[in-house]
């Protein structure tokens, strides 16, 4: 054989393997023309009905279908079960009826023709409502500073988007479309139901939640934190105790236990039974009280989480007082007072503290520069039992245009009490406040008429107390220490020494006894 010959042979038998019945199967289009349908992916709702095409420009032999490599259908063999909703047309097509969820995936479709073997894609993406479910799935109990964690399983087609709803609406934010719920629990607002809703467009959104019960350390309120009694009479000390879980209650006198007996006894209630939490009203009841009962008391709280406590004093010291319109008229370097107090021992005596507030030409700017310091005067009392006491003072050698602060207090047998509020007046002019002064007026305007202008909270300063004759701040008052400012008006001011009580003061304190033990004879 020539080698002509033999490379015609080789020839032969490579173009025979490349011609011959033996070809591979090739995904999609092999040959331009072959197919006359084209891959798709049907997306369709439950119960419809799909037909997947399977159109070839030549005859075929045989068509078979399967699905994620599972054979559903095979011409060649007609004893071959077809699947439940599923039927084979003439042309080579799959048709789906009632389709349900389990039908999704991917089909192939391979048709044997006189020209070899080919085979095309598809895919049905059933469409379906999402659903979701939360875990753990029973309710939780969790404390104050743990971490809360919960896993929300949903379900559906297309991929259904999650958020998170708490009770608490600060800790939605930052879990959108997070699977894993975690996070920090730091108070007991975040007791109540975790939800996790699931949406992907396809029906109503699915929810699913969990109940959240935080345990937390018992919040006591004090509704009178100062009792007010007499010596004979029952005196009742109360709290309010909001706890989960329940709190168990213990008083203390002066830091010891409380002892119970026929005459001390504890009052307890439930108020409010909440899914969440529980509020119970304890009472401390003393009959037939006695001098070593009053005092210092603690109210204390406890459970698994924490311990709270309360202080009460349960007192025969004076009420607070307050001041009353006069009736009398002011002046510019004078002003009239009367205030009212409740004691249900007798009074001794009062105590008048007053004191001028910079103002005009004084701004707030300089720092370490304190308020002027307050002025005492001590009035007898005029000796009535009560238990509702009224006392009146004229308080005369006033600078006019000024502005002035006094707060009154009273004194029984059993001690000072808490001082009043601050009353601020005017004396005969127009005065300015600066702006960011501690009046939120412009302008007060004093005349011959009554003028207490505000009536301001007070609190002692750390460095005494009004038994001992430490001096007395004003904290609605800022301590924002004054500048006097550089002109003549102000150098003024600032030579003038802390404002005391003149000898027409004194005088008038001195009227004032003899006008009352004139009285009294």
């Amino acid at each position: 054989m020539t080698t002509t010959m033999v490379q015609l042979v080789v020839a032969f038998v490579v173009l025979q393997a490349v011609l011959g019945t033996n070809r591979q199967i090739v995904t999609g289009n092999p040959v331009a023309g072959s197919f006359l349908s084209v891959p798709t992916t049907v997306k369709r709702y439950e119960n419809d009905t799909v037909l997947l095409p399977c159109y070839h420009n030549s005859p075929y032999r045989y068509v078979r279908w399967s699905r994620d490599d599972l054979l559903l259908v095979d011409s060649r063999y007609p004893d071959l079960r077809t699947p439940p909703r599923m039927r084979l047309w003439p042309n080579g097509s799959l048709e789906v009826t009632d389709v349900q969820t389990e039908d999704t995936g991917h089909y192939m479709c391979e048709i044997m023709t006189d020209g070899g073997k080919a085979s095309q894609r598809h895919a049905i993406e059933v469409q379906y409502q999402a659903t979701a479910a939360v875990y753990p799935e029973d309710p939780i109990d969790i404390r104050v500073g743990q971490i809360l964690e919960v896993i929300c399983q949903v379900a559906g087609v297309p991929q259904p988007y999650v958020k998170w709803t708490l009770q608490n609406e600060n800790a939605t934010i930052p879990f959108e479309n997070e699977r894993k719920l975690s996070v920090l629990i730091e108070d007991r607002s975040y007791s109540g139901p975790v939800q996790c809703t699931a949406t992907n467009g396809v029906g109503e959104p699915a929810t699913a939640s969990v109940e959240v019960f935080v345990q937390f350390e018992p919040e006591i309120e004090v509704k009178s934190p100062t009792v007010h009694t007499r010596i004979g009479e029952t005196g009742i000390l109360e709290c309010l105790v909001t706890a989960h879980p329940v709190a168990s209650i213990h008083w203390f006198h002066h830091g010891l236990p409380v002892v119970f007996d026929r005459r001390i006894v504890k009052l307890d209630a439930l108020v409010t039974k909440h899914q969440y939490y529980t509020v119970q009203r304890h009472q401390l009841a003393i009959r037939n009280l006695r001098d070593a009962d009053l005092g210092q008391y603690e109210c204390k709280a406890g459970n698994r989480v924490g311990i709270a406590s309360a202080q009460l004093e349960l007192t025969g010291r004076p009420m607070v007082a307050s001041f009353k319109p006069a009736a009398e008229m002011s002046s510019p370097t004078t002003h009239n007072f009367i205030w009212q107090t409740e004691s249900y021992s007798p009074l001794i005596e009062y105590k008048l503290k007053f004191r001028r507030v910079p103002s005009g030409n004084v701004t707030p700017s300089r720092r370490n520069f304190p308020l002027l310091a307050w002025n005492e005067l001590i009035i007898p009392s005029d000796g009535s039992y009560g238990p509702l006491h009224s006392n009146g003072y004229t308080l005369q050698g006033l600078q006019p245009t000024s502005v002035y602060e006094v707060i009154v207090l009273s004194r029984n047998r059993y001690g000072w009490s808490d001082p009043s509020n601050i009353l601020r007046f005017a004396t005969g002019g127009e005065v300015e406040i600066e702006p960011g002064s501690e009046d939120t007026s412009a302008s007060v305007m004093s005349s011959s008429s009554i003028q207490p202008t505000e009536a301001l909270e007070y609190s002692e300063s750390d460095s005494g107390s009004f038994g001992d004759g430490g001096l007395i701040t004003d904290n609605m008052i800022p301590n924002d220490f004054f500048d006097y400012g550089t002109g003549t008006e102000g150098a003024a001011y600032r030579e003038a020494p802390t404002f005391a009580p003149s000898l027409l003061l004194l005088l008038t304190f001195a009227i004032n006894k003899l006008f009352v033990a004139i009285k009294h004879l």
